[in-house]
């Protein structure tokens, strides 16, 4: 076997590992429908948000999910539409924003996650400009 397929078939218990770590926390579109709009549920309005990049989605096991930390209540957290702008300019899939906010990051003194940061745009935004830029 080539060691290339070697390195590949032993990455994906890891890449399974890692899938299921962003998962958890996340919700179902009908779930964020409810959210977003409890007396009047409407699934359009959530892909509307997710193809206006308004909203982050993950696509697990064939499933949109959607992370919680995201919703201030009834509504979208307004970090996330700038979040998704960053992330656009600099072509950095969904899946690796998702991660990037649940793990801890020496962007912050505390290293503590960018989802932490959700109250304080100004900090989150300029973490998020750092990495996006520098990694991708």
């Amino acid at each position: 076997m080539r060691p290339e397929r070697d390195v590949y078939k032993q990455s994906l218990p890891a890449e399974k590992r890692w899938h299921a770590e962003v998962a958890k926390g996340t919700l179902t579109a009908d779930e964020v429908a409810a959210l977003l709009s409890p007396n009047n549920p409407d699934p359009a309005l959530v892909t509307q948000l997710l193809t206006a990049r308004q909203l982050l989605g993950i696509l697990h096991e064939g499933e949109m999910r959607f992370p919680a930390y995201q919703f201030d209540g009834s509504a979208v957290r307004e970090t996330i539409p700038a979040l998704l702008t960053i992330a656009k300019r600099s072509d950095v899939p969904s899946w690796d924003i998702a991660l990037w906010m649940i793990n801890r990051s020496s962007l912050f003194a505390a290293q503590d996650r960018p989802a932490d940061h959700l109250d304080d745009p100004e900090r989150l935004l300029a973490a998020a400009e750092t990495e996006f830029d520098a990694v991708w």
